[in-house]
């Protein structure tokens, strides 16, 4: 798979031009692996991000995996890199998909989905589940976002995890009523923070801390292209699919505080 990825890399250097290292526009490369961040894997590549609800779970967002079989994906955990070996990495196949019922393809409402594992995972240290919980928007608060996207939509994944801060409160006034719906989405990041999230981090958690504990509060769903300029993302508002998770996956287990 490695090798895979690095040759579609190469090849694209040969024939358009290197890509840029900055894949995320944007914030900074990470130190290693993201403990519950998952890389979706179709034909061998990465095409989407997600996050580990417990050891047989991963979320992420429905116009990842609505067009696919589960067995054409596979989930990558403990990765850092795309193109070389990582320590605890694990690559997992697909048993099952669940794409919430109500997931308009047009409008993304409802832009969520659950992959049920083959096999369970192996947690450690670079391996671990992540609770979810109601973002804070209040004006000042912040997130962490985390994943493989390209610079500029079209652009192919980073061979690197990359990583950014995300500022609220967004500002949505240009997408339509029907493109934004505050009940099931949230509108984070702006043009001013310098960075936003591209292509190929869809389905990848928007995360913030409290009380010493890391929550998944939302999913990139779509955005209007990043870069210098690019407006606000939204992601799938997660607490408004309690009910949904419980039904497909059960509770999770209890939080635990971050590690220094």
């Amino acid at each position: 798979m490695k090798l895979t990825a690095f040759l579609t890399t190469l090849f694209f250097a040969l024939t358009a031009g290197a890509p840029s290292e900055d894949r995320i526009y944007g914030g900074t490369t990470a130190t290693g692996p993201v403990p519950y961040l998952a890389s979706i894997v179709a034909n061998q590549q990465h095409i989407c991000g997600g996050w580990i609800y417990d050891k047989d779970w991963i979320v992420t967002a429905a116009n990842c995996v609505y067009d696919y079989l589960p067995s054409e994906l596979s989930v990558i955990v403990g990765q850092y890199s795309l193109i070389q070996p990582d320590v605890d990495e694990e690559v997992i196949n697909v048993f099952k998909i669940y794409i919430y019922s109500g997931y308009n393809n047009a409008t993304k409402l409802h832009d969520i989905a659950m992959l049920q594992l083959a096999t369970p995972m192996t947690f450690g240290v670079n391996v671990n589940y992540i609770p979810y919980e109601e973002a804070n928007e209040i004006t000042d608060a912040t997130g962490t976002f985390s994943g493989w996207g390209g610079t500029l939509e079209g652009n192919l994944p980073s061979t690197k995890l990359r990583t950014m801060t995300v500022n609220f409160p967004g500002d949505c006034s240009t997408y339509t009523l029907d493109e934004y719906s505050p009940n099931y989405m949230l509108c984070a990041g702006t043009a001013a923070a310098g960075s936003s999230p591209c292509h190929f981090d869809e389905g990848s958690p928007l995360v913030q801390t409290v009380d010493s504990i890391n929550y998944a509060v939302g999913i990139m769903s779509k955005n209007k292209g990043c870069g210098a300029t690019a407006v606000s993302t939204i992601y799938t508002r997660l607490t408004a699919y309690y009910a949904w998770f419980n039904e497909i996956a059960g509770l999770q287990p209890p939080p635990a505080p971050v590690i220094p």
